[in-house]
């Protein structure tokens, strides 16, 4: 799985096919325009998730689009609709090698809807987190154009300043301990040199 774009490649092993990750409408056409694959198509017209399947016969190009804020209802629904997904794209990638999906062996099968399944959720918690880190960043962007400067959080010692604590005496830290002599031992005197 790589991400050169504002879009994810997935890997399909040995299958010789490509799949393709986005989030939004946008990147879908950007995929398409990338791939010289003209026809109109657009992504997310019926809910979180949807695989796109494009092929001339020779080649062919699958793309994978969620919604991440319609997934972000819950990890069991995201997980569903990841699994839901990722069986589409394993389907269409037997219809292009000419395989009837339901005549793969159960392995092979299981074992690329896995494959399939850890990327695409590996982009999802990627592009969450770069998509949070954004929001991050215009949010700081924002406070700091609001008020010419950031707001700082002072700690306030036990007078209610900023200042040094008054008290400077150190009390000893440990009490009623005994050296190997069994004389009481006082707390460690500070030393600078």
């Amino acid at each position: 799985m790589t991400k050169e774009t504002n879009y994810w490649h997935l890997d399909a092993g040995f299958f010789p096919a490509m799949v393709k990750l986005c989030f939004d409408d946008k990147t879908f056409q950007e995929i398409l325009k990338d791939h010289g694959v003209d026809i109109r198509a657009t992504a997310l017209d019926y809910g979180v998730g949807e695989t796109h399947y494009m092929s001339d016969g020779k080649d062919a190009i699958i793309v994978l689009v969620f919604d991440l804020e319609e997934c972000d209802i819950g990890p069991a629904y995201l997980a569903g609709a990841i699994a839901h997904e990722a069986t589409h794209c394993v389907n269409r990638i037997f219809d292009h090698i000419g395989e009837n999906p339901d005549e793969i062996g159960e392995e092979t099968r299981a074992y690329l809807t896995e494959h399939i399944v850890r990327q695409i959720t590996q982009g999802i918690i990627l592009e969450k987190e770069k998509r949070e880190r954004e929001r991050t960043r215009a949010a700081a962007g924002k406070k700091s154009k609001a008020g010419g400067r950031a707001d700082i959080q002072v700690d306030k010692h036990d007078q209610r300043s900023a200042g040094p604590n008054h008290d400077t005496k150190q009390k000893p830290k440990v009490r009623g301990a005994k050296d190997k002599d069994r004389r009481p031992v006082g707390a460690a005197k500070a030393r600078v040199r």
